[in-house]
């Protein structure tokens, strides 16, 4: 049941998405800090590190509409993905996206407003028929990328949310704030490693498992290993 309920919301995040494009555009983050705007985009990458801080990736695991067209993805392979490579993809064009953003507030001097409808002035963000290149093309590149890396391969790969997300989960950790994570029984462990291979973000659960929990940055909270374990090793741990 539980699945069904994560599918169908990012489902429905992904029919939301020429709604909400431009919120979570790196563009839009970046063009408006060339013109010393605070943009709805840079607003909702504040608030995803903020969500980090005690519900760690579950965004992804559960909201993301590119976690959708993951779920799509899936169907047609699910091999695992090369993680740690990918990571450093990953952030290194995250450091030049972001050195790009901070480098625009500067020469813009600084943050001198708010715009949180920047390029989204009607209130949807594909509005006109040229805006759906942009939309399909977004779409189709976290497509082919999720079928040429395997499992979640655009998440690993380009994902320029995931960053903020982790960033907020660091940060949680070094405040000892109580966090959203799976826990695990490891005697009852009978090394099925039936976790491994459901997890959708290529984490070797069954070695987690021995530690006590799962605590990968590359968690999406999203509940498959623990449905899977028929001997219910593991579980959530909410924060209180």
């Amino acid at each position: 049941m539980r699945q069904k309920v994560r599918r169908i919301l990012l489902y429905v995040s992904l029919f939301l998405f020429p709604i909400t494009m431009n919120f979570l555009s790196p563009y839009v983050s970046v063009d408006g800090a060339f013109a010393g705007v605070l943009s709805g985009s840079a607003i909702m990458f504040g608030v995803l590190f903020l969500s980090g801080l005690f519900f760690g990736r579950a965004w992804c695991g559960w909201v993301c509409p590119a976690g959708g067209l993951a779920e799509i993805g899936q169907t047609v392979t699910a091999r695992p993905v090369n993680a740690k490579r990918l990571r450093i993809v990953r952030y290194s064009i995250f450091a030049v996206w972001f050195g790009v953003l901070v480098t625009g507030f500067v020469l813009a001097g600084g943050i001198r407003g708010i715009d949180p409808l920047r390029m989204t002035e009607r209130y949807i963000s594909v509005d006109e028929p040229v805006k759906y290149i942009v939309y399909y093309f977004v779409l189709g590149i976290f497509f082919v990328l999720d079928l040429a890396l395997g499992r979640r391969g655009a998440c690993h790969a380009i994902c320029w949310m995931s960053p903020f997300l982790s960033a907020g989960m660091l940060a949680g950790r070094l405040l000892h704030l109580p966090q959203m994570r799976i826990k695990a029984r490891a005697e009852r462990c009978i090394d099925c490693k039936k976790c491994n291979n459901k997890c959708p973000m290529s984490i070797d659960v069954n070695a987690a498992v021995k530690t006590g929990s799962v605590k990968s940055y590359d968690c999406i909270l999203c509940g498959e290993c623990v449905d899977v374990c028929p001997k219910d090793v593991l579980s959530y741990r909410k924060p209180k």
